[in-house]
């Protein structure tokens, strides 16, 4: 009995001195002289969300998930815009605190023209002897980031919890910060279509709306050998195997401009009832698909613009009613969300079976 009566002092003794710590720890966060890294959130790997918003509404919500980042929790997330926020979140650094005499102009600045910026990552509730306690995700961070110092080298910001406006820059980078930390969804969207290999490419079938007589199916038969099918799914035996090769080797890096946030119901409707011109299904070799259904863009300023550039008369061929250098497209399905491209990036993409057939 008096053993366990002793077992539950000391328990209860290391449970004080942990709560203790973890509350000197968090006072010595939020008080006191500034430190060079106040804003920065060294462990990055732990870190699951970060939220980025302007003073008007508009916000990004980044997620990091088992496959990668995610913008909004659904769209794939650009990695290398990713990898700079996280890279900038590791290394901003305090230059310097406002003087006192300019702190009221740079703080009514700052309540107009600031991103706000939260940092979740996973966390313990507090330590006992290095081992973590309730870890979960957790707010660790939250400042904002306002406009570009005079010189363009560094930017003014605030951290929650610490009153003063403050000047902080990355050491060693000649620049400002404001661009890494983008609130428009949009523009941290992962721009890939196909992004395959040759070498893993298993087969590609290309379905032609407008002419069907020139669709067209291509197998692998080897590592950079492929069968030419038409329509019918018949052999064809003799084909430009150069332009073939060049149109596949292109799969490896395909984008799209960009995602058409603006479209009424209406909009996307109509484009998807009547635009379809051509759908391509890629399969790689782990027989994973992709899909790319291409609309046609039609509006009252292309077809102006076709009859001043286009030139020719109703019989020419290049007398057409649609944009010649953007089309629409659907990836996967999802219709929720139109892409734009251009026929710039797809030329080859976008020929017909007659393309690669040797000419006579």
């Amino acid at each position: 009995m008096k053993k366990t009566r002793i077992f539950v002092i000391v328990a209860a003794i290391l449970v004080v001195v942990a709560i203790c710590l973890v509350l000197l720890k968090l006072h010595a966060r939020n008080s006191g002289a500034p430190k060079a890294e106040m804003f920065a959130v060294k462990d990055t790997a732990n870190i699951t969300r970060v939220f980025i918003a302007d003073m008007n509404g508009e916000s990004a919500l980044l997620v990091r998930k088992e496959d990668g980042w995610y913008v909004q929790d659904s769209i794939k997330a650009q990695d290398i815009k990713v990898h700079d926020l996280l890279s900038t979140i590791s290394n901003v650094r305090l230059q310097q605190t406002v003087a006192k005499s300019a702190q009221s102009n740079i703080n009514k600045m700052m309540s107009v023209n600031a991103v706000k910026v939260e940092i979740y990552r996973k966390a313990p509730k507090f330590t006992i002897f290095k081992k973590p306690f309730f870890v979960k995700e957790r707010l660790d961070k939250t400042y904002y980031m306002g406009p570009a110092t005079m010189d363009n080298m560094a930017n003014f910001a605030i951290l929650e919890g610490y009153d003063e406006p403050c000047i902080v820059h990355i050491p060693g980078f000649r620049g400002f910060l404001t661009p890494t930390y983008s609130f428009r969804p949009v523009e941290w969207y992962n721009c890939d279509v196909f992004s395959t290999k040759i070498t893993r490419i298993q087969s590609l079938t290309v379905k032609d709306f407008e002419k069907p007589e020139e669709s067209f199916t291509i197998e692998k038969a080897g590592a950079r050998f492929f069968n030419l099918f038409d329509a019918e799914h018949q052999q064809i035996m003799h084909y430009d195997t150069i332009k073939l090769l060049d149109m596949l080797a292109e799969y490896r890096d395909l984008n799209y401009e960009r995602m058409m946030t603006d479209f009424t119901q209406q909009e996307k409707d109509s484009i998807l009832q009547n635009c379809i011109f051509k759908t391509i299904v890629l399969k790689d070799v782990n027989g994973e698909e992709t899909r790319l259904d291409m609309y046609r863009k039609y509006t009252p300023e292309d077809i102006y613009l076709d009859a001043i550039v286009g030139g020719g008369g109703a019989d020419s061929e290049y007398n057409t009613p649609y944009n010649r250098d953007k089309f629409y497209a659907v990836l996967n399905g999802d219709t929720q969300h139109i892409l734009q491209c251009q026929y710039f990036h797809f030329d080859r993409q976008v020929q017909p079976l007659s393309y690669f057939l040797l000419q006579r």
